[in-house]
């Protein structure tokens, strides 16, 4: 059972002023001398009709596929101020005005023919009382009364029909424009994962890679690459402000800009690029900066790294050691200092490099000792795909409002080369 979406649509909620309305005149009517019941037959019929109207309201509210009951619900209203007119003396009541109410509610359904129900529905009720009883003459005054309420309430169904129809409008050209906006939006976040890589094809035998993008939108800011250098493999992770569509918009170009400094053997120098696209890019622009942790890892083991204020990489060593690959260096973007140092180190086999966004940070409480809890977590498996999916089982078990990414790359064992026997030479056999 569902329940519309919108309240103001809800057919109780629209109801309940004219049921309580109703209500409340019946009350002053029963306990003011100066307010009389004319006829109690048609005043307790106006309470038990009034008492239908509401339990169709409520019907109605509960199950959508009830909602064509609303013109009926309307014309018990009508039928119901008709009656309550009569029993509370008919054309001296006050309570006339009420017939606003299901006016205002039937003029601002769709369809031009709304405005001639609600005339109609006004109609009725003036004349309920010379209808109801036999015998009652209809006065020149009543009709006066007839056609200026006709006319006044005619009017207002009509200035409410066309600001309804006019709302309804609008409401379909948003919900439009919020269609066409989420396909865009899904169309760009499709082409950002399709330049995350997939596969680690081609890339050697010397290490084993694995990484997960989990944006917190459907277009975030985080990325993560490898790819294959002239002396071994390149992999990166970065972190750019914000999120939503600019900031996927700068990771792409961070991230083409890494990759175009594939042939420069110096990890530094990928970053430095990056950041004059960066300041290219952004000219006359709000700053916006892209923290990025960059490596180059030869097939001998050796490493060389750097830091542009990311700060969240560490080497599990085989023996279980943590080394935290610390910078002092700023991001990608701030235009304060645009230099980043190159570190040495040495990847041996079974050692686990990992790298990973602040939105990980979230999965631990925000603690900044994460990377103890991820360097635990990778202890237990020290298969790159293995961490990889478990920090992304926690992120779909843990609230979280950032990008959660993560690559992890081992280094594996040489394989062990096939000796070359020299094959004896045959003897040859003796002539007989």
């Amino acid at each position: 059972m569902s329940r519309p979406t919108s309240v103001i649509d809800n057919p109780l909620v629209r109801q309940a002023p004219i049921s309580g309305l109703l209500a409340l005149g019946a009350l002053l009517t029963v306990t003011l001398p100066t307010l009389e019941i004319s006829d109690l037959t048609m005043f307790l019929a106006s309470l038990v009709s009034v008492g239908v109207a509401t339990l169709l309201a409520a019907f109605a509210a509960h199950f959508p596929r009830a909602v064509p009951l609303v013109p009926i619900l309307l014309a018990v209203d009508f039928v119901s101020l008709a009656l309550f007119r009569t029993g509370t003396g008919a054309g001296a009541s006050v309570f006339t005005s009420l017939v606003v109410l299901p006016v205002v509610w039937w003029a601002s359904l769709d369809g031009r023919r709304t405005i001639l129900y609600s005339i109609l529905g006004v109609t009725i009720v003036i004349l309920a009382p010379y209808l109801l009883q036999p015998g009652s003459v209809i006065r020149a005054s009543e009709l006066v009364r007839l056609g200026i309420t006709v006319v006044v309430f005619g009017t207002v169904a009509v200035i409410v029909h066309e600001l309804s129809r006019r709302a309804r409008r609008s409401v379909r050209s948003a919900e439009d424009r919020e269609v066409r906006v989420r396909a865009e939006i899904e169309r760009a976040a499709a082409v950002q994962r399709s330049l995350l890589p997939t596969s680690s094809d081609g890339l050697g035998e010397s290490v084993t890679v694995a990484g997960t993008c989990m944006p917190a939108k459907s277009v975030g800011g985080d990325f993560f690459d490898w790819y294959r250098t002239e002396n071994g493999i390149a992999v990166g992770l970065g972190d750019v402000m914000g999120k939503g569509v600019g900031a996927g918009l700068i990771a792409a170009a961070v991230r083409a800009t890494i990759r175009s400094a594939r042939t420069v053997d110096d990890a530094s120098e990928a970053l430095r690029r990056a950041s004059d696209g960066l300041a290219a890019e952004g000219a006359g622009t709000d700053v916006t900066f892209t923290t990025l942790f960059h490596a180059r890892i030869d097939d001998d083991g050796g490493l060389q790294w750097a830091d542009a204020g990311h700060g969240l990489s560490f080497i599990l060593r085989a023996a279980g050691g943590v080394e935290r690959l610390r910078s002092v260096d700023l991001p990608l973007g701030m235009g304060l200092r645009d230099e980043w140092a190159t570190t040495i180190g040495t990847l041996e086999p079974g050692d686990l490099l990992i790298s990973f966004s602040d939105g990980v940070l979230d999965l631990f409480g925000g603690r900044d000792d994460a990377v103890d809890s991820v360097a635990e977590l990778a202890r237990a498996d020290r298969t790159p795909a293995a961490i990889v999916a478990a920090l992304a089982e926690r992120a779909a078990e843990v609230p979280h409002d950032d990008d959660v990414t993560v690559i992890a790359i081992r280094r594996e064992a040489a394989s062990a080369e096939p000796t070359e026997v020299a094959a004896a030479p045959l003897s040859r056999s003796r002539a007989a």
